[in-house]
Order: structure tokens, then C-alpha cells, then sequence
């Protein structure tokens, strides 16, 4: 019986387990009808909800370090670093919800509601903590509720229409990627780390990708690739209006 907050570096288990499809289909269903039933919910209390959530995510992190302090004595920098595509939620979250700047704050709502999404869903199936830890562990459950957390919010913003697109987001959502890039290409090149996936996904499937050609070029079709599936998924429709107006308003001058 293996104990809720014991650490285990190298535990037999298997992602996608039972429990694990579990809450993903039932976490899930839980996230579209919580967000159905806010979806007329005033703004101002939206923001309430949002600095709620940002307080839990900023938290997240540091109890999962005094986790590992406590059970290894030391902190493991090659997974425990905020270096993640998931650590941007919590950072986007917490900047958007308590900065004033108008564009900042789009800038952060425009990745919140796009690429965080798929993040969300690559870290609630593609979990890669659930090969050494089960579901009912303090991993377990801290990176499974994380990442619902995450769906939850991005859900939220857009049901609520309390994100609202603008054509110069086709662009935006990629800033706080490219700002993490800088630490994150800094320890990956130094320690060997896999941080934003820049050193070929190690451990994930992505691996067996980015295995087959030179990591440069398998960065830049990686983030291409991301790039256009964001815009292709969130943004046509903005990218319609967008062109409609213009239609429009050279119609007026006439």
C-alpha cells in the first residue's frame, strides 16, 4: 500500500489507468456544466473567481517544494523548476488579474484563453507523473487538480464572454511563451533540462518526433505547429470579423 505523501522516483505505475480516464472524462464534464451554469455570471464577479483561482495556482508550487524538501531533504531542479507551459497559467493568471495595463492584461487573457487550453489537456492526459505516482497520491492529486484548475479557468473566460479576442491576440498569446523561453533555454542548454519541450520531450511521445531530425528544426516546426493550431482552433473567427469590418468600414468611405 503505497502512502499518500511518499515519494517514489521510480514507482511502477501507468498513466491512463482506470481512475486516471476517470477524471479526465468526469473532471471535465464537471468543468463545461460549472462554467454553463456561470456563463451569465457579471464580470466583477468573474474577477473574484479569477483572483481566488490565481491565489490557488501561485500556491501550488510552493507546497509541492516544501513537499519534496520534506521528503527528499533537496529540490529537484530538473522537474521542479517554473519552467513549464503549465507554469504560465498561474504567472498569465496572477499578472492579468492584478495588473492595471490594459494591454499586459489582454496579453496574458489572450494566452489564457488559447494556449492554455492546450496545455491543460496535454498535462491532464499526457501525464507523465502518473508512471510513478497513482492517482490518490499528494502528486496525484496536486498535478490532476492543477490541471483541471487550469481547464476550469480557461473555460471560464470564454463562456462568460469575459475574454473578449482582438485580431492583434493572433500574435499576443505567443509573448509569454517567448518570455519563458529565456530561462528555459538557459537551464536546458547548461544542466541538459527539458524544459518547454526544447531538448526533444523527453519522456513523452514527442520524443519520438523530435528523435528523428536536428533539435533546431525540430523546435521551430514544434512551435509553428503550436502556432497554427491555436490560430485554426480559437481565432478564425476573429480573423473573419476582423476582415468583415475592414470590409465594412472601406464601404462607408465610398
Amino acid at each position: 500500500m503505497v502512502g499518500f505523501f511518499e515519494y517514489l522516483p521510480e514507482g511502477n505505475f501507468k498513466m491512463l489507468n482506470l481512475a486516471h480516464i476517470l477524471i479526465i472524462v468526469f473532471g471535465l464534464l464537471a468543468i463545461v456544466l460549472a462554467c454553463f451554469f456561470l456563463r451569465k455570471l457579471e464580470h466583477k464577479k468573474v474577477e473574484k473567481i479569477l483572483i481566488v483561482c490565481a491565489i490557488l495556482g501561485l500556491i501550488v508550487d510552493p507546497i509541492y517544494w516544501i513537499w519534496e524538501l520534506c521528503v527528499t531533504g533537496t529540490l529537484h531542479f530538473a522537474s521542479t523548476l517554473p519552467l513549464y507551459f503549465c507554469s504560465l497559467f498561474y504567472m498569465t493568471l496572477a499578472t492579468a488579474v492584478f495588473c492595471k495595463n490594459k494591454k499586459v492584461k489582454q496579453t496574458c487573457y489572450s494566452y489564457l484563453a488559447t494556449m492554455n487550453i492546450f496545455a491543460g489537456l496535454m498535462g491532464l492526459i499526457i501525464n507523465v507523473n502518473l508512471n510513478s505516482y497513482p492517482v490518490w497520491s499528494f502528486v496525484g492529486v496536486r498535478t490532476l487538480g492543477f490541471h483541471l484548475l487550469m481547464l476550469f479557468v480557461s473555460c471560464l473566460i470564454w463562456m462568460t464572454k469575459y475574454y473578449k479576442p482582438d485580431i492583434r491576440d493572433l500574435y499576443r498569446f505567443m509573448i509569454p511563451l517567448a518570455i519563458m523561453f529565456v530561462p528555459a533555454i538557459i537551464v536546458d542548454k547548461v544542466w541538459g533540462f527539458d524544459y518547454c519541450y526544447l531538448n526533444g520531450g523527453i519522456g513523452t511521445p514527442i520524443e519520438l518526433v523530435s528523435s528523428a531530425m536536428p533539435n533546431a528544426i525540430y523546435i521551430i516546426l514544434l512551435y509553428i505547429f503550436i502556432f497554427v493550431c491555436v490560430v485554426s482552433v480559437f481565432h478564425i473567427p476573429t480573423i473573419i470579423k476582423y476582415c468583415k469590418k475592414n470590409v465594412e468600414n472601406k464601404d462607408e468611405r465610398k
